[in-house]
């Protein structure tokens, strides 16, 4: 088919366009964002039910952090920014001002073991289960603030298996120079 303009090609390819786009089922998305204001060396968590079984397929996240005034003087900015799944009930949070997130470790996994031969300053965690986001944020700020501010998008495909009743949590928290954090995220699924 020989095709001469705009209008006669948008005419030619628009009922194949039609019949494609009926025929093709979309994923639903869901989407949130939150902001803590003032972080200050604390830690926040926000969290929501899963009220169908469905698998995560993708997610997008985008956490930023900037201070809000000049700081006392010059040091880091330093914020963690997760995601997990509580199985089955409400998340439950330690006592610290961070506020972490208590997910269980995974029986999938050994303990994290350390090989240190220089014998440097090692802070270890463990291996949890169902954390699918974990970024950090660090920055330098100067004392006079410029370029006090970070940033990271997250794109992934878990592919992770949600049941009805289960929870998403998403956590923040900070150390160092304040200010505050924010976080977007879009979420695509498919519901089984």
């Amino acid at each position: 088919m020989k095709v001469r303009g705009r209008r006669e090609f948008l005419t030619a390819v628009s009922p194949a366009v039609a019949v494609t786009g009926a025929t093709v089922a979309q994923d639903p998305v869901a989407g949130f964002g939150w902001e803590i204001v003032n972080i200050n060396n604390n830690g926040a968590d926000v969290f929501f039910e899963v009220r169908d079984t469905m698998i995560l397929n993708t997610i997008n996240i985008d956490v930023s952090f900037m201070i809000t005034s000049a700081p006392a003087q010059a040091g880091f900015a330093e914020i963690l920014c997760d995601g997990g799944v509580s199985r089955g009930a409400k998340p439950t949070f330690n006592t610290s001002p961070a506020a972490y997130l208590n997910l269980p470790p995974s029986a999938n996994f050994g303990e994290l073991t350390p090989h240190n031969p220089n014998k440097l300053n090692i802070g270890l965690g463990g291996v949890v289960q169902d954390l699918f986001f974990n970024v950090i944020l660090k920055t330098w700020v100067p004392a006079d603030g410029t370029g006090g501010y970070t940033s990271r998008q997250v794109y992934a495909q878990p592919s992770l298996a949600l049941n009805k009743g289960d929870y998403l949590t998403f956590h923040m928290d900070h150390a160092g120079v304040g200010g505050d954090v924010e976080m977007q995220a879009v979420l695509q699924y498919t519901v089984v």
